[in-house]
């Protein structure tokens, strides 16, 4: 399944809409929130990051051609579950890009099911492929912050639920149905840790990548775990 291009510019337009109104009613409730209640207050967020994937696989000649890459951006509710708002549970909702330069290569079967092999040479163009997600990261929340105190430490771990509503794969100049090859739901559980703004970030996949019975019997046994790494800006 490829969504056309009119399509995908309408449906990124209305994300990008809807995140923009997210954005305002965070704001808006965080201020009422803090103004009301001098005891009480949320970190409610947006944020922002950016990394590099590394790619894990059970295929040992698996790489990287090149830089794979991860950027992601969204709002989080904060729900603190103590008194001194310093332990909390954040829901959140976000977009999610993902490009991978693999030295892949795919092919299909005479029943049209797709082969996938590893090659390490040039005679042929690898796989190059980018995922739009739309994701939903739940997170348990420790910092070291109050509520007149805006610059503070702080470690976020969870998961986070990704809906894939688009591929696109290149391979040379030709563009390939990669979407019907991958999952459409993953979980991947992340880490952030650091002080104020700026914080390192880890994450790892844990659901399986490929859609094993899209794959022709002929086609290599892939498991792809990607590995990111990199750095996640907090905004109040």
């Amino acid at each position: 399944m490829i969504i056309s291009s009119t399509k995908y510019r309408t449906l990124k337009k209305s994300f990008f809409n809807f995140i923009f109104l997210l954005l305002s009613v965070n704001i808006l409730f965080s201020q009422v929130e803090s103004l009301n209640d001098s005891f009480f207050y949320r970190e409610d967020q947006i944020y922002i990051g950016i990394s590099f994937v590394l790619l894990e696989s059970n295929q040992k000649d698996l790489s990287s051609r090149g830089l794979s890459s991860h950027f992601q951006l969204g709002v989080i509710r904060d729900f603190p579950i103590t008194k001194n708002g310093r332990f909390a549970f954040g829901f959140g909702l976000g977009m999610n890009y993902e490009k991978y330069k693999t030295n892949l290569y795919r092919n299909v079967d005479q029943s049209g099911k797709a082969i996938y092999s590893i090659i390490n040479d040039n005679s042929k163009s690898p796989l190059y492929f980018s995922i739009h997600s739309i994701e939903t990261p739940l997170t348990f929340r420790w910092r070291s912050s109050s509520i007149k105190d805006y610059a503070f430490w702080r470690v976020y771990g969870g998961v986070s639920l990704q809906w894939n509503y688009s591929v696109i794969g290149k391979q040379g100049s030709i563009y390939l149905p990669v979407l019907d090859n991958l999952e459409r739901i993953g979980t991947t559980s992340h880490l952030s840790f650091g002080y104020n703004t700026w914080n390192f970030y880890v994450a790892y996949r844990l659901s399986p990548f490929f859609k094993t019975e899209s794959l022709a019997p002929s086609s290599s046994s892939i498991e792809f775990n990607p590995i990111k790494i990199g750095l996640i800006f907090y905004f109040l």
